[in-house]
């Protein structure tokens, strides 16, 4: 079973506030969308919003720490690109499909790093960059430790819907 990546992009821009600890706040509301090819063959439109603090007062908002990419290996991808949403949003994605459980049961863990994948290819990463951050966040986080694991307090900060 895989997904593939054919299309991402984003309405208008995704605006960040870093907090305190170092995780990246989103400020206002936006959408990521998706076109893949899911594990049947089909073309498939996914939209995927996260809620920022215009939201709903006093709910939080979506938060994420980046690609989560160790120290000493930021020089070979950055762990967040102030310039390029769409590489800081395949992080922001991955944390919360682990979060849901791949939405919810929708994608196995290991479309759901498929997707990740995917969208640093849209990003302008090249595909060594992009795999290696997928095997890097296999190494790290991609054990059953981390899937389902909502430490950010994520769940119920962003909603997908099929198109």
């Amino acid at each position: 079973m895989a997904v593939t990546v054919t299309k991402a992009w984003t309405g208008k821009p995704f605006v960040w506030h870093t907090d305190k600890d170092g995780a990246h706040a989103l400020v206002w509301s936006s959408t990521l969308y998706l076109e893949i090819i899911n594990r049947d063959g089909k073309r498939q439109r996914i939209d995927v919003h996260f809620c920022g603090r215009d939201d709903v007062a006093g709910q939080g908002c979506f938060r994420c720490d980046g690609l989560s990419v160790p120290k000493p290996l930021r020089w070979f991808l950055p762990n967040w690109d102030d310039k390029n949403q769409l590489y800081n949003l395949a992080g922001a994605l991955h944390d919360w499909l682990y979060a849901t459980v791949g939405a919810y049961k929708t994608f196995c863990r290991s479309e759901c790093d498929d997707i990740f994948r995917g969208i640093l290819r849209e990003s302008g990463q090249s595909r060594f960059k992009a795999g290696a951050a997928d095997y890097f966040v296999g190494l790290f986080a991609g054990n059953s430790r981390h899937w389902g694991r909502d430490e950010m307090h994520i769940q119920g900060m962003a909603r997908m819907e099929f198109l």
